[in-house]
């Protein structure tokens, strides 16, 4: 059964009320997709895939440390003379130090990766994909901006505040100041030097990271890449941080992202549709999988209800 739509998925689960498919039979469909896609790019495949949404008990959805675990099981499921990696991406995101880690890792094993995103991938999952030698999207798909969050909040917003409230007081005179101590109150200089800093990190990742793998070290390279780093991380162009940057938007930087010819695409989307549903029928949050024995994952936590709560209500 081949899966093109959201409408097959919905369908085939509606076909089997009466015997629900197993897990290992959800498996055994998305093994079977990766297998295809791994025989028509020929190069072995990883599987890093999130439940798009936010608010998970009890486990992330987003790239942290604890994922070093499932990139380690996966690239030692590869044979050592493979030195070659497709890693298809779902994810809205995470930490930049464990982004880099990950990095770490799969260039540990591999000289060259290839990125292929079927859906979404924002924020340091952009970073990741970004530190590919190649980035393959879905026509639909999208990546996003790369400028860093405090505490779910754009560093570049809690800067600007900052210079809002420094702008108003040259301009005022110091006897406004006691009407912006609320405002000024409300963040620390320290935070102010992690915004700082966290913007830093990110331009400087991404851009060491195209030197060195997109680009492999050639020169003549230098303003395409800085040009292109400033484009994902600028917060004033984009406004929001989770901004979608279609292929339209960032092929102008000319850098090596690609739309995914037909059958490519079409494999690419079929595994989207069957991660996606099985991240709708159960409490998994956080998938590392491939079709040469991995399936790996992190589960919602169900959050215990104390009975003597209910009780009082």
């Amino acid at each position: 059964m081949r899966f093109s739509s959201h409408q097959d998925w919905h369908n085939f689960i509606a076909s089997r009320q009466s015997n629900p498919p197993s897990g290992a039979e959800l498996f055994q469909l998305r093994k079977n997709c990766y297998s295809e896609i791994e025989r028509y790019r020929g190069v072995p495949l990883l599987i890093y895939a999130t439940k798009f949404l936010e608010n998970h008990f009890g486990v992330q959805n987003t790239i942290d440390l604890s994922d070093v675990e499932g990139f380690v099981d996966l690239i030692n499921s590869i044979p050592d003379s493979k030195k070659e990696v497709d890693v298809l991406l779902h994810s809205p995101g995470g930490r930049p130090d464990a982004t880099e880690r990950i990095v770490y890792i799969l260039r540990g094993k591999f000289d060259k990766v290839n990125f292929l995103i079927p859906h979404s991938a924002y924020s340091a999952a952009t970073m990741l994909s970004l530190s590919g030698n190649k980035i393959i999207l879905h026509p639909n798909a999208t990546l996003g901006p790369i400028d860093p969050q405090i505490n779910g909040i754009p560093a570049r917003s809690i800067k600007r505040g900052f210079e809002k409230v420094k702008d108003s007081i040259r301009k005022e005179g110091p006897e406004s100041l006691p009407a912006y101590i609320p405002l000024i109150e409300k963040y620390s200089l320290d935070l102010l030097e992690l915004c700082e800093d966290s913007e830093k990190l990110s331009r400087t990742l991404v851009s060491d990271w195209l030197h060195k793998y997109m680009f492999e070290g050639k020169k003549g390279f230098s303003k395409l890449i800085s040009k292109a780093v400033v484009f994902f991380s600028n917060y004033d162009k984009h406004l929001l941080h989770s901004r979608p940057l279609v292929f339209s938007r960032i092929s102008k930087y000319d850098l090596k992202i690609e739309l995914g010819d037909p059958t490519l695409s079409s494999l690419m989307w079929e595994s989207f549709i069957l991660l996606n549903g099985f991240f709708s029928l159960t409490p998994f949050v956080k998938l590392f999988e491939n079709a040469h024995g991995v399936s790996y994952g992190r589960q919602q936590i169900p959050i215990p209800i104390n009975p003597q709560l209910i009780q009082r209500q």
